[in-house]
């Protein structure tokens, strides 16, 4: 994968002579080191999350910019590297959503069953169990160990308590361990 930079756009720049330009460069330098430090997380969490590269480029865009507006709208955001990953898990769910819904529409109409991809064939073997564990737990096995999360901003993000988080990647743990085993006994 090819390293991805968003940046603010020239739009965003504050406005020489405004009282509170300070207030909308500390706005602006938060965004743009959030930006800096987990665009590459927020783009492969999504990424994982069914969207394709273009739609994952948006959403991080779009995200990015959403933070900047509540930001300097001065909305209180106590952690704004959880509420990226909060903002970006819905966007990909709606967009999931929106797809699904499609696909059933077509699917009435053309009165015939969809057809399904291939399973992840082409993917390495941990990950490739990872995207068989249910929603929950690809989410926080994701936000937890590719996105280095810790569990209460995991909690955040999913909106659920740092508890559930722990227990869901804990089953997903031993669910991944013996699926891993089972493949590696077939293989000998």
């Amino acid at each position: 994968m090819t390293s991805r930079a968003w940046v603010l756009d020239s739009r965003f720049e504050p406005e020489s002579g405004r009282a509170d330009a300070g207030a909308t460069r500390a706005s602006d330098s938060v965004v743009t080191e959030l930006g800096s430090q987990d665009s590459q997380a927020l783009f492969g969490f999504v990424r994982r999350l069914g969207l394709t590269d273009e739609q994952a480029d948006d959403a991080v865009q779009d995200v990015l910019v959403r933070l900047l507006d509540e930001l300097r709208a001065d909305t209180i955001i106590l952690n704004p590297r959880a509420w990226a990953f909060r903002s970006i898990y819905r966007l990909a769910m709606d967009q999931y959503r929106l797809r699904r819904r499609i696909t059933g529409l077509l699917t009435r109409l053309a009165d015939r069953e969809p057809q399904r991809r291939p399973e992840l064939a082409d993917r390495i073997a941990v990950w490739a169990e990872v995207e068989r564990l249910t929603e929950r737990q690809r989410s926080v096995i994701y936000l937890r160990y590719r996105a280095e999360l810790s569990h209460e901003e995991v909690g955040q993000v999913l909106g659920i308590t740092s508890s559930a988080v722990r227990s869901h990647a804990a089953q997903a743990m031993v669910t991944l361990r013996r699926r891993l085993a089972d493949e590696i006994e077939e293989l000998r």
